[in-house]
């Protein structure tokens, strides 16, 4: 197919854009319901949910017509480890807030506030969500690549800005926490107001941290880097506010799982947000901006794509385990064999994936070398030493006293940690004419989320309630593989 069939302008990819951003809304809406589900949730759940985002937009960005500036596969990191973030936050204390109803310790003690409360809490959940997997995406724009100081000065704002919320917040808690003049926070036996200032004190930082970086590119007049964390932010913050008004159905007749629906409506949202930030930001027909580049090195392919989506499927694998066994009430089962089911997962995956590093990053006619060779081989062992001290520390194996809030921190730390060894010893660096990753093998991790989702949902006997749920998730895939075979299938012919 000759390059004059494929999409070239911004007219084109306009009759296109909404099959895409409808994916990425459809499959939010799944991924995310999962990230709630028994065994996901928090951290371990954000890494499903951003590795099936982060894997989609690289899938996207493979087809001829839709390659811009943001189709680097350093995108799959930073889509999944935002969202990963984000899920170091919770938010179920302010569903009372949403009905109108303050828990001094729930059930007991209830209280009328205001909702608005609970709703403007859930739209600053889903600002610092959205907002932190922004900032990471807009990192990885080529224009972003800054000096070692300017780094330096990027990451010292965000931080500035976290200490700042969270000094805001521990200082002046009366402007953040209903009812705190009465005092009731300081009663040990007011469990959920306690729970309440615990939480805000976790997003503060978060929020912070967002709002520093904002600053930054504002300063540096970065106004794409600017305008993609407003719309990821907002994008996320809106579908989290407005979603809530499904928590108003609890109690009603229909006896449906309204926090499931609400949580597939925050993915929607999160999804279309995805989407509206791929046609804005990774048009191949940016103003004032190169067409870029197919050629990507092959550090960019291995930490960028590889790394992430093997460290969220190794932890999504063993999630589905605990998920489906305690779902079916095999939860001593789970506890006494999570070991060997890691194992199972963890040693063909490190395998494979240390396999293809090693076939990525050493080129051919360099290979025959003796220094290369012992380089080569050298590499191989750091690699796998490396990989699997992350699953273990990750799934708390091999440090089982590691404390839950010191695990919770570690999850989030190693990865960027381990990412930065692995930079350390790739050489040499190539820039690859295309890309490594086979299509199918992107299309089959996400048929593997999609199972391990569907798996985790199901148990018999399942009441209406769970029918109409999982309905709803065969619909979502259903539709997206519907809309990816018969209106982008054409565009990957071209390529």
């Amino acid at each position: 197919m000759n390059s004059s069939s494929a999409l070239s302008t911004r007219s084109e990819l306009r009759q296109s854009y909404w099959a895409v951003a409808l994916i990425m809304g459809l499959m939010g809406a799944f991924f995310w319901a999962i990230r709630g589900t028994g065994g996901f949730g928090g951290s371990s759940g954000g890494l499903f949910a951003g590795v099936g985002w982060g894997i989609l937009w690289f899938r996207f960005s493979s087809l001829a017509g839709y390659r811009g500036r943001l189709s680097s596969p350093w995108m799959i990191v930073a889509i999944t480890l935002g969202i990963a973030y984000g899920g170091m936050t919770g938010y179920g204390v302010y569903i009372g807030w949403l009905r109108g109803q303050f828990y001094l310790d729930y059930p007991q003690g209830a209280r009328e506030i205001d909702a608005w409360t609970g709703y403007a809490m859930l739209f600053v959940c889903g600002l610092h969500w959205g907002g932190v997997t922004g900032a990471f995406m807009a990192w990885c724009r080529p224009s972003a690549s800054l000096q070692w100081w300017h780094w330096l000065l990027r990451l010292m704002a965000g931080a500035l800005g976290a200490g700042l919320a969270l000094w805001l917040v521990r200082s002046f808690p009366q402007y953040v926490l209903p009812f705190y003049s009465e005092g009731l926070y300081s009663l040990a036996e007011n469990s959920t107001c306690l729970r309440a200032e615990r939480t805000i004190r976790e997003i503060a930082p978060h929020v912070g941290l967002f709002l520093g970086f904002f600053a930054f590119e504002l300063v540096r007049r970065d106004w794409k880097a600017v305008g993609l964390m407003l719309v990821m932010s907002l994008g996320f913050a809106v579908p989290f506010c407005v979603g809530g008004y499904w928590q108003t159905f609890n109690g009603s007749t229909i006896k449906l799982d309204w926090w499931k629906y609400w949580e597939m409506s925050i993915g929607l949202g999160g999804g279309l947000a995805f989407g509206l930030a791929y046609y804005l930001f990774n048009s191949p027909e940016e103003d004032n901006e190169q067409r870029p580049s197919k050629r990507h090195s092959n550090r960019a392919y291995i930490l960028g794509a590889g790394f992430p989506i093997w460290l969220a499927i190794v932890r999504s694998a063993v999630n589905a385990f605990d998920g489906t066994t305690k779902l079916h009430g095999y939860e001593e089962f789970a506890n006494s064999n999570r070991w060997w089911v890691l194992l199972s997962v963890l040693v063909p995956a490190t395998i494979l994936l240390v396999g293809w590093i090693d076939k990525v990053q050493w080129p051919r006619d360099n290979s025959n070398h003796p220094s290369s060779r012992r380089a080569r081989i050298t590499s191989i062992i750091v690699w796998s030493t490396v990989l699997a001290l992350t699953a273990m520390l990750l799934h708390r194996v091999a440090i089982p006293f590691i404390p839950d809030v010191v695990f919770g921190y570690c999850l989030l730390v190693l990865p960027p940690v381990f990412l930065v060894i692995g930079y350390w010893l790739f050489w040499p660096v190539l820039d690859l004419e295309c890309s490594p990753i086979p299509r199918a093998f992107l299309d089959s991790m996400l048929l593997l989320m999609v199972c391990m989702g569907l798996i985790a949902s199901l148990h018999w006997p399942m009441p209406l309630n769970n029918y109409v749920l999982v309905g709803s998730y065969l619909v979502c895939i259903f539709a997206s593989w519907i809309l990816q075979k018969y209106k982008l299938h054409e565009f990957a012919q071209r390529d």
